[in-house]
């Protein structure tokens, strides 16, 4: 589990929510022109389920054990809020708006994330060089 990136796999399955909402209202709008009806509502469910396992993993492990800010946090929970109300409970004509904002936050907590996880391991080598010298 320390070596599994749960941060890359949270941008991924955010970039990957992101382009399913935008792509299936595509495909829903021109694919019954060719006789073809498509909606997979599993996936939705699987997607939006994923989010906030791996989202929550990550960030905890980040917030726990490297850098013990918040920002990532906030980020993370204003874009899955974003999300959730784009998907249930905006008007349609917001929902994707709604649900493209909330997947770049997401985005955005996880960057934030690695960002401040990788100042405090250089942080740690300084230390470390320091202490050894």
């Amino acid at each position: 589990m320390n070596k599994l990136n749960l941060d890359i796999l949270g941008i991924g399955a955010s970039l990957a929510c992101a382009v399913h909402c935008v792509a299936l209202p595509l495909l829903a709008a021109v694919l019954p022109l060719a006789g073809v009806a498509i909606h997979y509502e599993p996936l939705e469910y699987l997607l939006l389920g994923a989010t906030p396992v791996v989202g929550l993993l990550a960030l905890y492990r980040g917030y726990r054990y490297q850098h013990r800010r918040i920002r990532p946090s906030v980020l993370f929970i204003a874009g899955f809020t974003l999300l959730m109300a784009g998907h249930f409970w905006f008007p349609e004509a917001w929902e994707l708006s709604a649900i493209a904002i909330g997947a770049g936050l997401l985005i955005a907590a996880h960057i934030d994330n690695i960002r401040f996880c990788r100042k405090c391991r250089v942080k740690e080598h300084e230390v470390v060089t320091r202490k050894a010298a």
